[in-house]
């Protein structure tokens, strides 16, 4: 039965009566809607030879390159689910965290969830990645795109950052690493009254309050995913949100493998005290420190806000501007009855059934919305009244021009055969290699369309009944293709399961054939065109190989978890040094001072009853800071925290040591007046490499050496 049943009145009957459109005259191509179009090309053609390959033990449904958007939300699911079930076993606080996750044995139920929780959120990870890649490659960012292309990074960042927090929550020597360089980022927004980076000096001054934001955060940003999909997936039609359940069943299982042969680990309690050196990282997600520990904190905000406006503004200056008219779908209402089929086969939801506005006796008529049309010409082929479609490929003039070159070639005895053939197939219309395709396809007269998807079965009707011996159907055979569902709908038309349907009655389908092609076997191409001119019936496929089905599954099964694997527990070496070093982290209250008097340090020795009153002020002396090393002493003042320099004084001294024992001193004076209340503090210490050395200070508790 047809999807879309042709209603009534006929409309072709109706166009018919309106005869040809004398604006119908077509125009210059558009211009290429990226830059470096040859360049982008070359790689969308390398990943259509790998959908190709698959494809010939893969159906399309279960060929991963070609479901990589819905793969990812199929995986992000998983990790969502097995991250719920695992809060069985952990338990959120510095103090236990650790714990809770390491006494899990590796091949435990708990175990077992806790490490399909990781891989999940690998793949994902690796998914999101090469979807954002293909789609690229595959010039799908520019015109109406932008938006699916802008909110896509943001998933992408979002992503990553909750497994960045989920790391953290582990609170091992990798949350240990994170932990510091996040506060090293943070602490260069005015946002912070006191430097965070020296809470993380001492595993008793970790803020446990922190650990649980981060907790939550972790728990919470999920949600935000969603609300970032649906505005992803605006501007598509009938976009997948999840794969066919077998491809999402392959990829659960292949995690569930891969949690079983190589379960997660901890890696070492985190000790603030110990500089970790060497370890293992997973790179999907904590790629960075690679990265923030060679760089201040103003730097790592400079760097990432560089490459944040690069890649979200690529919409804007990699792909060219051009005046939506010169590409996009027009409507010629005169031609237009109502049907509703063009806004059914948009694949970007750019045309709505608005009210009449030309008085003709019908409810509706079609119209472009600007901000979706990327000028595919889908809509096009589901117009049987050649009402709809692109100004410069106008489908009257197109259908014109081939009837009168097949009533020519007809007159002098020659029975030509055609064939259309999408322009995606070579990277566009600009880039269409016509010698290459007339060596491919001898004896056809090649015409290149924006996408098959635009061929109306009505103009392949007319072009047989003048005469023509074959109309040969030419789609990409790329699972990424530029225009989404063209080759599905030429195809079900061409089956009458759709409307407008090829209707056999009116020409003979064994002059007929749609095929995709493929470019690591452009021989099957040729022998189909030959064997269509010839009246042979085409070679069908024979079914797919169980064994080559499966073997295929092993394989890329193999080689994914192998390279996933390897990047989710690879080596790093921290890029700190490991010297020993001794840090004094303090916060201290300097002395106040008079409002409206300067301070005397004369003695008065007169008795209190009988001394002036000193009017004293909100403002605070600085404190000064005196340390001394192996007897070389070094002094430093630090200023009152506040608008109103009425806060404490907020600092942290670091120094590097050679191994052995050293002698240190460290004072702290309220002022810096000769006569300004100080403590001190001294002891000798023995520095080993790769360890610190903490003494922490505050006025109301005094020095206090860390174990």
């Amino acid at each position: 039965m047809s999807l879309h049943p042709h209603p009534d009145p006929d409309c072709e009957v109706l166009a018919d009566t309106l005869g040809p459109s004398p604006a119908a005259t077509g125009g210059p191509p558009p211009p290429p809607p990226v830059r470096a179009a040859r360049l982008f090309a070359a790689g969308d053609s390398l990943l259509t030879r790998a959908d190709t390959l698959l494809e010939r033990v893969l159906p399309r449904a279960l060929n991963p390159l070609a479901q990589l958007g819905p793969a990812a939300n199929a995986m992000l699911l998983l990790a969502t689910l097995s991250g719920v079930l695992l809060l069985f076993w952990y338990s959120a606080s510095v103090q236990s965290a650790w714990h809770s996750l390491a006494d899990l044995g590796p091949r435990s139920f708990g175990g077992l969830v806790r490490s399909v929780h990781r891989y999940s959120s690998d793949l994902t990870m690796l998914l999101v990645l090469a979807h954002a890649a293909r789609t690229l490659l595959a010039r799908k960012f520019a015109d109406a795109r932008w938006l699916a292309w802008v909110s896509g990074l943001g998933l992408l960042g979002l992503v990553w950052f909750i497994g960045w927090t989920g790391y953290w929550l582990v609170w091992d020597q990798r949350a240990q690493l994170l932990a510091l360089d996040t506060m090293k980022i943070l602490d260069v927004l005015p946002v912070f009254g006191e430097p965070m980076q020296r809470l993380f000096t001492t595993d008793r001054t970790v803020p446990s309050l922190l650990f649980f934001v981060v907790f939550f955060l972790h728990l919470v940003l999920p949600l935000g995913i969603v609300a970032g999909l649906v505005l992803h997936l605006a501007r598509l039609s009938r976009a997948p949100w999840l794969p066919d359940w077998r491809l999402s069943a392959w990829l659960t299982g292949a995690v569930t493998v891969a949690a079983l042969v190589y379960p997660a680990t901890n890696a070492a309690m985190a000790q603030m005290a110990v500089k970790p050196t060497t370890l293992t990282l997973d790179w999907w997600y904590l790629w960075p420190l690679a990265v923030t520990a060679r760089l201040s904190g103003g730097g790592i905000w400079l760097a990432t806000t560089l490459v944040t406006v690069g890649l979200m503004t690529v919409p804007w200056w990699l792909a060219r501007r051009r005046p939506r008219p010169v590409y996009q779908a027009t409507v010629n209402v005169s031609r237009c009855f109502s049907c509703t089929l063009c806004s059914h086969d948009c694949p970007f939801g750019a045309i709505t059934m608005v009210p009449r506005t030309d008085g003709k006796p019908f409810p509706s008529q079609a119209e472009i919305d600007p901000d979706r049309c990327i000028g595919c010409g889908i809509c096009a082929g589901a117009c049987d009244t050649q009402g709809i479609g692109l100004a410069w490929f106008d489908a009257q003039q197109v259908t014109r021009e081939l009837e009168v070159f097949v009533t020519a070639e007809v007159a002098r005895g020659v029975a030509p055969a055609l064939a259309f053939v999408c322009a995606q197939s070579d990277g566009g219309w600009e880039l269409f290699d016509q010698t290459g395709w007339a060596r491919r396809l001898p004896g056809y007269t090649v015409r290149p369309v924006p996408c098959i998807g635009w061929i109306e079965p009505k103009v392949i009707e007319r072009l047989i009944s003048k005469g023509a011996a074959a109309v040969l159907c030419v789609g990409c055979g790329s699972g990424e293709s530029f225009c989404r569902e063209g080759n599905q709908w030429l195809s079900a038309r061409l089956k009458g399961a759709r409307e407008p349907a090829f209707r056999p009655g009116r020409a003979d389908p064994r002059k007929v054939a749609q095929l995709d092609f493929d470019p690591l076997r452009p021989q099957l191409l040729t022998a189909a065109a030959m064997g269509l001119r010839q009246q042979q019936p085409a070679a069908k496929a024979g079914p797919r190989s169980r064994l080559g089905l499966a073997g295929a599954v092993t394989l890329l099964t193999v080689v994914t978890l192998a390279g996933l694997l390897a990047v989710s527990d690879a080596p790093f070496r921290n890029p700190a040094p490991a010297d020993a070093e001794f840090i004094f982290t303090f916060r201290a209250l300097g002395g106040r001072v008079p409002a409206n008097a300067p301070v005397s340090t004369a003695p008065d020795d007169r008795p209190i009853h009988m001394r002036a009153p000193v009017p004293v002020g909100r403002t605070r002396t600085a404190v000064v800071v005196r340390l001394e090393l192996d007897g070389r002493s070094e002094q430093r003042i630090y200023r009152p925290k506040g608008l109103q320099s009425d806060g404490a004084s907020v600092g942290e001294w670091r120094v590097l040591l050679t191994p052995g024992r050293h002698r240190i001193a460290v004072s702290v004076a309220t002022g810096e007046a000769p006569d300004a209340t100080r403590q001190d503090w001294s002891a000798e210490i023995n520095s080993v490499p790769g360890r610190l050395v903490v003494l922490t200070f505050d006025s109301a508790g005094g020095f206090q050496l860390e174990p």
